[in-house]
């Protein structure tokens, strides 16, 4: 990529909305296999901890009026 390399094209790119919705994408899977993991007999809570904290982040983060001209 001419002009700044894979750097350059994240700061194009990578908008506060942006990385928002794909932390709320991620977590709400991610918070449920860990609800799933955790009720059966497996390493289920690391997976929910890290689940929620995207999900939450996200919903904050398009929550918030920051990033909005």
């Amino acid at each position: 990529m001419p002009g700044g390399g894979l750097l350059g094209w994240a700061r194009r790119h990578l908008t506060e909305p942006r990385i928002a919705v794909a932390l709320v994408i991620v977590g709400a899977p991610a918070t449920l296999a860990g609800a799933w993991l955790y009720v059966l007999p497996g390493p289920g809570f690391p997976v929910l901890v890290i689940g929620l904290a995207a999900l939450i982040t996200g919903l904050a983060m398009l929550g918030s009026r920051a990033g909005r001209g």
